[in-house]
C-alpha cells in the first residue's frame, strides 16, 4: 500500500532479500555485451518533438493573428463617429467581436501552454532516461557505494513491479518476473526468470525494446 498497490500475498518475504535478488539480476544483465550495447544506444536516442514543435508554432501564429484582430477592433471602436445614427449598433457589434476574440485568445493561450508543457515533459523524460541508462552501465560500482535507502530508491526508479513464487524454488529463487519502467522505451521490458539461460533473457528484452 505504501507504493499505491494492494498486495494480497500472505507469505512474509524480506524486502532486503528481494532487493538483493533484483540487483543481482540487473548486474548480470548489464554485464552482458548485447544488453550493454542496447542501453548505450538508448542514451544517444533522439527525442522526436517535431509534432509538438509544429503544434506550438501553429498556436503562436494563431495568437499573433488574434492579437492583431483585437488591436484592429479596438482601433475601429475608437474611430467610431458619435454622430453616426448607427453608432450604438456599430459599437455593440464591434464589442461582441472583441469579446469573441478574447475568448479565442484565452483558448489558444491555454492550448499553447499545454503543448509547451508536453514538450518539456518529453525532454525531461529523455534527461531522466539518460541518467538511468548511464547509471545502469556502471550499476555494480554505483550500487556498491549506496546505502540501503539509496539502493531502494534506485531500484524503485528502475522496477515497476515484480512477481514472486508462492514458494521458494529449489535453486533459492523467489523472483518469477521483473517489469522495468525505463523512460523513452515505448514497450516496457519484461524479464522472465523461469529459465536460467542469460542469453535467452537478454534476447527477450531486446525484442520487446524494439
Amino acid at each position: 500500500m505504501a507504493r499505491g498497490h494492494k498486495c494480497d500475498y500472505r507469505r512474509q518475504v524480506h524486502e532486503e532479500m528481494l532487493d538483493a535478488a533484483v540487483a543481482e539480476v540487473i548486474s548480470k544483465l548489464v554485464s552482458n555485451p548485447k544488453f550493454s550495447d542496447l542501453i548505450r544506444s538508448k542514451i544517444n536516442m533522439e527525442v522526436d518533438t517535431s509534432t509538438l514543435d509544429q503544434e506550438i508554432a501553429n498556436y503562436e501564429k494563431q495568437l499573433r493573428q488574434l492579437y492583431h484582430n483585437k488591436e484592429s477592433i479596438l482601433s475601429d471602436i475608437d474611430s467610431l463617429d458619435y454622430e453616426d445614427k448607427h453608432y450604438q449598433r456599430r459599437k455593440t457589434d464591434l464589442e461582441n467581436r472583441l469579446y469573441i476574440t478574447y475568448d479565442k485568445i484565452e483558448e489558444a493561450e491555454e492550448l499553447l501552454v499545454s503543448a509547451k508543457a508536453k514538450r518539456r515533459s518529453l525532454l525531461a523524460d529523455k534527461i531522466t532516461g539518460d541518467n538511468i541508462y548511464k547509471a545502469l552501465i556502471f550499476f555494480d560500482k554505483l550500487y556498491a557505494q549506496m546505502n540501503e535507502a539509496e539502493k531502494r530508491e534506485f531500484l524503485s526508479q528502475l522496477v515497476d513491479n515484480l512477481q514472486i513464487y508462492e514458494e521458494r524454488k529449489e535453486n533459492g529463487q523467489w523472483l518469477k518476473s521483473i517489469e522495468f519502467k525505463l523512460p523513452i522505451i515505448e514497450n516496457e521490458f519484461t524479464l522472465s526468470l523461469d529459465n536460467d539461460t542469460q542469453n535467452e533473457t537478454v534476447c527477450l528484452l531486446s525484442r520487446r525494446a524494439q
